[in-house]
């Protein structure tokens, strides 16, 4: 694998990172255009998109577990890579929690109404 890598980076982590947070992004907007022309399609992408972010976030999160394990981090470097580390813990979370609650909602047919009220009772 490391023969696949550029020389600027020390792992794979920092190649893949980036994959969910554009994917999260995309699928927003396909949810935006779903809102001002109400299409099935769009719909459906934009759940598709959430999936593939939040498994893609799973990646993210694995490689950047190996990554800590294999770069050396001076000792002042600790409490920033450990807040890195939570952020991706939050995100993770986060992400996998939101399309399992789409997933849930288009495989039960939830309004918006029905959605909003379940996702305001479980913040």
């Amino acid at each position: 694998m490391k023969q696949l890598l550029p020389d600027w980076a020390p792992n794979i982590h920092p190649l893949i990172i980036h994959f969910p947070i554009a994917l999260w992004l995309l699928a927003t907007l396909f949810d935006l255009l779903s809102v001002i022309k109400p299409n099935d399609s769009l719909k459906k992408t934009a759940l598709s998109i959430y999936c593939i972010a939040a498994l893609s976030a799973l990646a993210a999160f694995l490689s950047g577990s190996q990554a800590i394990n294999e770069v050396a981090i001076p000792f002042q470097g600790e409490v920033t890579a450990g807040k890195h580390s939570d952020w991706g813990h939050y995100t993770l979370y986060f992400f996998l929690f939101y399309a399992i609650i789409r997933l849930i909602a288009f495989w039960k047919r939830w309004d918006k109404i029905k959605l909003v009220a379940i996702l305001l009772l479980l913040l």
